[in-house]
């Protein structure tokens, strides 16, 4: 019996979802292309692995579900050797601390305008009819516990696709 939990899960899917499409080359590359616009804030002396290969990762596994810094890092090592070699690394993958490191110091308002700008060109708006309206959804929250130097709460505001699920901007 397989230790891989999507293995047991693929055969009790939903009839209803669609199967999922594989990823193309083309489209592979277009994440690389779209995060190398996001600017190192490492020493270049000290780099072991590529910004754009760290990224990419926790891009990935982010979107399979992953929600911390370590399960970022278990869900690249999960990855076949040949996989690893295609992100961009060697015979070794970063460790939780290294990927912590570097995604705390990287500059979260370009990542965010970087990934959703590729997110757009990707996504396909739902179009039931012939009539067809862009429906932008907008939140805001206040942070509980978290203040500003001045004591002040801090405010977060979203725009959000309602057609592709995107979130086009957060401030």
């Amino acid at each position: 019996m397989s230790s891989s939990p999507i293995e047991i899960l693929l055969p009790h899917r939903p009839a209803d979802l669609p199967l999922r499409a594989t990823v193309t080359e083309g489209e592979q590359r277009s994440l690389f292309v779209a995060l190398a616009a996001v600017p190192d804030p490492r020493d270049p002396r000290g780099r072991r692995y590529p910004l754009v290969s760290v990224l990419a990762v926790a891009v990935c596994a982010v979107l399979a579900g992953a929600c911390t810094f370590a399960a970022i890092s278990d869900w690249v090592r999960d990855l076949d050797r040949p996989a690893w070699e295609r992100l961009g690394f060697g015979d070794r993958v970063p460790a939780a601390t290294t990927v912590w490191r570097l995604l705390v110091r990287i500059d979260a308002e370009v990542l965010s305008q970087v990934l959703a700008r590729w997110l757009r060109v990707r996504a396909v708006p739902v179009m039931p009819g012939r009539r067809w309206r862009l429906v932008i959804a907008v939140d805001g929250k206040v942070e509980r516990g978290a203040r500003l130097p001045g004591g002040r709460q801090v405010h977060l505001l979203s725009a959000y696709d309602v057609s592709t699920g995107i979130v086009l901007a957060q401030v």
